[in-house]
């Protein structure tokens, strides 16, 4: 004679069954996640094949804090904002306020990422006031760096190069007169190629809050990604990180 299944045992049976099933069920959504790809434009301490470049770690940190896996895709200076903005790659790493008036489909993370300084480096020290001090000098810059472009737009003598390769090539053969580029990178640029001569002078022409910039069907995570770097920078994982890969430029 067949023994009855008492209700509790059913009831347990069951429970254990919903919890497998919600266990692979919560697997299965993970493993289908895709990848959120941040563009970069950097080869830099900033960012770097590696993704352990500062912003890599940073940006990388602060997606994993809302739960989502972000890659670090290199893209070439001139298509980066276009392709996150047609949609083929869903952020832009590091950017100055109001590339979304020239992109539309472009969405502010709404906390900065850096402040970058943008400096003259030159081979000769001289007085720095502003844009117009620099207008009839022979200018280097790197094709793509929108806040260098737009402000010597009008200025006779402005050659646009790839990369900063190039840049400081010519400004040590003294192809030009000074290269206009970031504080920070630049010294990793001139430590790299072992040039001591040159060196930028102050003031910045510009000093800027840096943002990731979002496309806009992922507008619904800008304000999660501006709290989990708010988070990090209260927390002190902001500073470690910064200095951890920033430091051999500070000796």
């Amino acid at each position: 004679m067949m023994r009855m299944i008492r209700p509790i045992t059913i009831t347990i049976i069951l429970a254990i069954i919903f919890f497998i099933t919600q266990i692979s069920f919560a697997q299965s959504n993970e493993a289908e996640q895709p990848t959120f790809t941040v563009s970069t434009s950097y080869k830099s301490l900033l960012s770097n094949p590696e993704q352990t470049g500062m912003l890599d770690r940073i940006v990388k940190e602060a997606f994993s804090r809302i739960g989502i896996q972000a890659e670090i895709i290199f893209n070439s200076t001139g298509r980066s904002l276009e392709d996150v903005n047609e949609g083929f790659l869903d952020a832009e790493i590091n950017r100055i306020v109001g590339m979304e008036k020239n992109y539309p489909n472009l969405v502010r993370v709404p906390e900065p990422n850096m402040v970058m300084h943008f400096v003259v480096f030159s081979k000769k020290d001289f007085e720095i006031e502003g844009w117009e001090s620099i207008r009839d000098l022979h200018i280097g810059i790197v094709k793509g760096w929108k806040i260098l472009e737009d402000n010597t737009a009008d200025f006779p003598h402005v050659t646009l190069v790839p990369t900063e390769i190039e840049l400081f090539n010519m400004l040590d053969k003294e192809r030009i007169d000074i290269a206009l580029y970031s504080k920070l990178t630049g010294y990793e640029q001139l430590m790299i190629r072992e040039l001591e001569d040159i060196y930028h002078l102050e003031p910045p022409l510009a000093s800027r809050e840096m943002y990731l910039y979002l496309h806009k069907k992922h507008e619904h995570l800008a304000e999660k990604v501006a709290e989990a770097l708010r988070s990090m920078k209260e927390d002190g994982s902001y500073d470690q990180i910064v200095k951890e890969t920033t430091a051999h430029l500070m000796n």
